[in-house]
């Protein structure tokens, strides 16, 4: 009684309502509700006020819960800023382009929840070939993507469509929009989706495409924020990834081709045959040799310029490494010659693998800047260790002279020897 009494004459006068509001001002809602039990079971005050308390009470109630969605949303969103700072130096450490992507994968999943995430590259190829090709994907059957890839045209899908204005988008429906590709819909099941362009110095290095297929978590606008940031973060570590890997292969690496330079394949060959010597003193095991000349390649030079010339020579270059085995060293020998040495091959087997080169580059339609398309054959010299020859210079002078041999034959066939 004597407490009531104390709050009642707190209240009581001119500035009761002044008082009143102050006190609201620096009190939470705890110390309202006390003030509440006080004033609504205080017999002298009257009932209106008492009931105007209660109005308070409910009023900072409402205002707290609202203060306190509003402090989450700023401590999940410094947290989601602290992690991509984080985040940021670990992709800086990192120097190698697998790496830095898996990194990127991994923490889009377990830090910001999404359920699967894809990456895709841009990359050029030739004039005509500028794609958006996927390179790296967590909880996505990446076999089903394999040979996959999106024109550089916004008409193609969203994905590209992304790329080009440089614009994030929020898919809600993919089956009923437009703007995506149905095929790509289909392959992944995608339903709801983001994608963002990865930029790096005003540069489309990428697409990043995440979905929540498994928990059904709602992508929010709000969610555009932190992945952009995330995605551009990550779209400069790429970059510096591979502009590492571009230093280390340019000691190895022949600048137009990208297949490997004269210089690395002569090393290999020694190195190779070096090995033979030293673990195969029987010459049980085989290595063979193939040298590939261009036919008429001046006078393809001399009609349709240089420039559709080193499209001819590039394409040939990815040929080459689509056909043959990771263990298998694809260089160009200088020129429009090209080499490659084949570990363990016996002659029967080169023998196969260069008439499967040959074909292949024959039904090749090699498309030419102005649209034209044309077809190129190639000569092949095929050698091979023990049987032609024992030491590197003379294996090479041994296909060097079956690739003769079949140029003065006619062209467009396979020697042996």
């Amino acid at each position: 009684m004597a407490v009531s009494c104390a709050y009642a004459g707190v209240f009581r006068g001119e500035n009761m309502i002044k008082h009143i509001l102050a006190f609201i001002k620096r009190s939470s809602s705890l110390f309202i509700l006390v003030l509440f039990m006080v004033m609504f079971f205080n017999g002298h005050l009257p009932e209106a006020l008492r009931y105007g308390a209660f109005f308070v009470l409910m009023l900072s109630i409402l205002m707290d819960i609202r203060n306190f969605g509003l402090f989450n949303q700023i401590l999940d969103s410094n947290r989601k800023l602290q992690y991509i700072d984080e985040l940021t130096s670990a992709m800086r450490q990192s120097i190698k382009l697998n790496e830095v992507l898996e990194l990127v994968m991994k923490n889009l999943t377990t830090e910001l929840g999404y359920d699967r995430v894809l990456i895709f590259s841009f990359e050029h190829r030739g004039y005509r070939k500028d794609v958006l090709a996927p390179v790296a994907g967590l909880n996505i059957p990446m076999e089903k993507l394999e040979n996959f890839f999106f024109k550089y045209d916004k008409g193609e899908d969203i994905v590209p469509k992304s790329a080009i204005e440089k614009k994030p988008y929020i898919v809600r429906n993919a089956r009923e929009d437009h703007r995506c590709s149905q095929s790509f819909v289909e392959l992944l099941d995608l339903t709801e989706y983001i994608v963002i362009p990865m930029i790096s110095k005003n540069v489309i290095v990428g697409v990043l495409l995440a979905d929540n297929r498994t928990n059904g978590r709602k992508i929010l606008e709000d969610d555009l924020m932190p992945l952009i940031m995330f995605s551009n973060q990550g779209a400069m570590a790429i970059e510096n990834a591979r502009l590492y890997e571009k230093i280390e292969a340019l000691a190895v690496t022949d600048g137009l081709t990208q297949v490997y330079n004269h210089r690395y394949f002569q090393d290999s060959l020694k190195a190779e045959l070096n090995r033979l010597e030293r673990y195969y003193k029987e010459s049980t095991e085989k290595v063979s040799l193939m040298i590939l000349d261009i036919d008429n390649f001046k006078k393809y030079n001399d009609a349709f310029g240089h420039q559709s010339g080193d499209t001819v020579l590039t394409e040939i270059g990815l040929i080459l490494k689509g056909l043959s085995r990771k263990v298998d060293v694809v260089a160009r020998y200088g020129g429009e010659e090209f080499v490659v040495m084949m570990p363990a091959t016996p002659k029967e087997g080169a023998a196969i693998f260069a008439e499967r080169v040959r074909s292949g580059i024959e039904n090749y339609k090699f498309e030419m800047r102005d649209g034209q398309v044309q077809s190129v054959t190639v000569s092949i010299g095929v050698s091979t260790y023990s049987e032609d020859a024992k030491t590197p210079q003379a294996l090479i002078e041994k296909a060097d002279k079956n690739l003769y041999l079949a140029k003065s034959e006619g062209k467009n066939r396979v020697v042996l020897g």
